[in-house]
């Protein structure tokens, strides 16, 4: 029988010792997370896909048509036999002059078998109100008196039309009174106001042009007082007429390149095509004349025309306007630069100091944009001061074949988080709105389709893990 007194048992004190210690770095290692998630913000990811961004722009434009005034030859008290915005054939008879105010009278007196509105009468006076309180604005409360104006006068010259077969008639005993009856010189759409912008053309306007405030308007009403020699009706006799707006450099651009855009005009919800031309290009407006053959007496009383342009859309990748940040780079001149020692990445040559002297260092660089004649350059990888050597030069006393670290310029772009850690790519914006941005797909250094990028970019730093 084997003799068991010499065997000694070992506890396995060291596997324990070293099971405990492998728990409690990797405890360590979580409460270490925990408390710097806990301080951080967490980034939220945001997929980047190919999208669309329909951005169409309300304008107050400026109608500017081709106007005539007609002066009064006679001084008096003014009435139209005509409702305004109605055509006119040549030598119709339009309005006439009361130099002794009695024809008011004599109107008033007239009995009148029916005075009230026909069926085509009543449905254009109720158009003028439905569109009048769709558009109707509190802020620019003037309308509704000139609104109010307009119906006054529409009314009038209903009833005075109606009774223009008494006229001759009344007059015939009143052939002292001084009545002067005024006939149409050409042809056309017939309008009682004027505003200054009569003779006016596109490139005649300026940002101040648009300030509804300052417009000032003068309607006239039947039984106003006129001299002779002042506006008594003005008329348009072709339907060629363009609406003008005020917009910004970047609007200006997107439709720069268009012949034609879709109007839609909001008083009545329909729509036209218009001609674009840019007029006038500043860097802190643009005036853009949009022309158009047809719809103009829709809006021949109106000087202001709110329209929104129906512009197509832009294509590309869509992204929040929350994800977009600015980073600043090192520009390094091209000349510079070189390949990488043993790989084919960029890289430059750093002067440095050592034991033995001045020695030249290969380092590697990460360009992130090409221009002309510099590079991008992240500025992890270099340091403002940093010497340059120019590839296949010895090192000299004199600065001429040197180039020192510190220009630089910002470069837009998102924190790109595919693997894991904020990495920020560079971008290319074709066009924005308030919430979305179309960024130019497959640049270089840039993003693609389905990348994930941080949603908030304010929260973010470069490298930063993503927990």
């Amino acid at each position: 029988m084997a003799n068991n007194k010499n065997i000694i048992q070992y506890h396995n004190v060291r596997t324990k010792d070293l099971g405990i210690a492998i728990f409690a770095v990797i405890l360590l290692y979580v409460i270490i997370c925990l408390f710097i998630s806990s301080k951080n913000e967490s980034i939220t990811g945001y997929q980047v896909k190919v999208g669309t961004l329909s951005e169409n722009r309300q304008y107050s434009a400026i109608a500017l048509r081709d106007e005539h005034e007609v002066m009064s030859d006679y001084s008096g008290y003014i009435n139209y036999f005509i409702r305004e915005g109605e055509r006119s054939a040549y030598a119709n008879l339009v309005y006439c002059i009361d130099e002794t105010g009695k024809i008011s009278d004599l109107i008033g007196k007239s009995p009148i078998e029916d005075n009230s509105l026909s069926k085509a009468e009543l449905k254009s006076l109720k158009q003028d109100v439905m569109l009048f309180s769709k558009t109707f604005d509190e802020k620019t409360f003037a309308d509704a008196k000139a609104f109010s104006n307009k119906t006054e006068n529409a009314l009038s010259q209903i009833e005075n039309r109606r009774i223009i077969e008494d006229v001759t008639k009344i007059t015939a005993d009143h052939s002292n009174d001084m009545i002067n009856f005024c006939r149409a010189k050409a042809a056309g759409i017939t309008l009682f106001y004027h505003d200054g912008f009569e003779e006016l053309k596109a490139d005649d306007l300026t940002p101040d042009s648009f300030n509804k405030e300052k417009y000032q308007r003068t309607d006239i009403l039947n039984d106003d007082l006129v001299e002779a020699g002042s506006f008594a009706y003005k008329y348009v006799n072709n339907e060629n007429w363009s609406l003008v707006i005020l917009a910004t450099p970047e609007e200006a651009k997107r439709v720069a390149g268009m012949d034609y855009v879709e109007v839609k005009f909001l008083k009545t919800l329909t729509s036209s095509w218009g001609k674009i031309a840019v007029i006038k290009e500043t860097d802190e407006y643009s005036i853009i004349e949009l022309s158009f053959t047809n719809s103009m007496v829709a809006f021949c009383k109106d000087r202001f025309v709110d329209i929104e342009l129906m512009v197509e859309e832009d294509n590309g990748l869509k992204i929040p306007n929350s994800s977009i940040a600015e980073k600043p780079f090192f520009l390094i001149d091209k000349e510079y630069v070189t390949k990488g020692g043993n790989s084919s990445n960029l890289s430059v040559l750093r002067k440095e100091q050592s034991e033995n002297g001045e020695i030249v260092k290969n380092v590697e660089i990460s360009v992130y944009k090409e221009d002309a004649d510099v590079y991008y350059v992240d500025t992890t990888s270099l340091a403002p001061g940093n010497i340059l050597i120019k590839p296949d030069t010895a090192i000299t006393t004199d600065n001429s074949n040197q180039f020192v670290v510190g220009k630089q310029g910002t470069l837009t772009g998102v924190y790109n988080i595919n693997k894991g850690y904020a990495d920020f790519n560079r971008i290319e914006i074709l066009y924005s709105n308030d919430e979305y941005t179309i960024i130019e797909p497959n640049i270089s250094f840039g993003l693609r389709a389905y990348d994930y990028i941080a949603l908030d970019a304010s929260i973010v730093s470069d490298k930063d893990f993503v927990y």
